[in-house]
C-alpha cells in the first residue's frame, strides 16, 4: 500500500479533537456564567428582570455560536467522510483480484441470459393471450 517514500494515506488530525474540545469548553463556560447569574440572583444583588434578560442573552448567544460551529463542523465532517470513502475505495481497488472482473462479467452474462429467457416467456404468454381474445 504505502511505500517508505510515500506519505501515509491517513493521519489523525489533532485540530479536529481540539475543535470539539473547544466547543465543549465554550458550552461549559456558558453554563458556568448562567450558574453565576443564578448565584447572584439568590444573593439578591441584581434585579430579577435584569437577570432574566442576561440569561436570555447568554442562551441566545450560546445557541447562535453552537449553530455556527455545528454547521462548520458538519461541513468539515462531510468532507472528511468523502475523503475517507475515497481512501476506502482505493484500498479495496488495490486489494481486488484482477480475476474478479472476469468472474463478475460471467455472472452478469448469466443474469442477462436469464432476463432474456424471462422476456421471451412473457412475450409468448402475451401472444397466446391475445390469440385467445381474437378467437373469442
Amino acid at each position: 500500500m504505502n511505500s517508505p517514500s510515500s506519505p501515509p494515506l491517513w493521519r489523525p488530525l489533532p485540530a479536529k479533537l481540539r475543535a470539539y474540545e473547544a466547543v465543549y469548553w465554550l458550552n461549559r463556560s456558558f453554563q458556568a456564567a448562567l450558574l453565576s447569574l443564578e448565584r447572584l440572583e439568590r444573593l439578591g444583588i441584581f434585579r430579577l428582570e435584569h437577570l432574566h434578560e442576561y440569561k436570555i442573552r447568554l442562551e441566545q448567544t450560546r445557541a447562535e455560536a453552537n449553530e455556527e460551529l455545528s454547521d462548520t463542523l458538519h461541513n468539515y465532517e462531510m468532507a472528511e467522510a468523502a475523503r475517507f470513502d475515497r481512501m476506502q475505495r482505493e484500498y479495496e481497488r488495490r486489494r481486488q483480484d484482477p480475476d474478479d472482473v472476469f468472474l463478475a462479467a460471467a455472472k452478469r452474462q448469466r443474469e442477462i441470459k436469464e432476463q432474456i429467457k424471462e422476456l421471451r416467456n412473457s412475450s409468448r404468454l402475451a401472444a397466446r393471450s391475445s390469440k385467445r381474445r381474437t378467437k373469442a
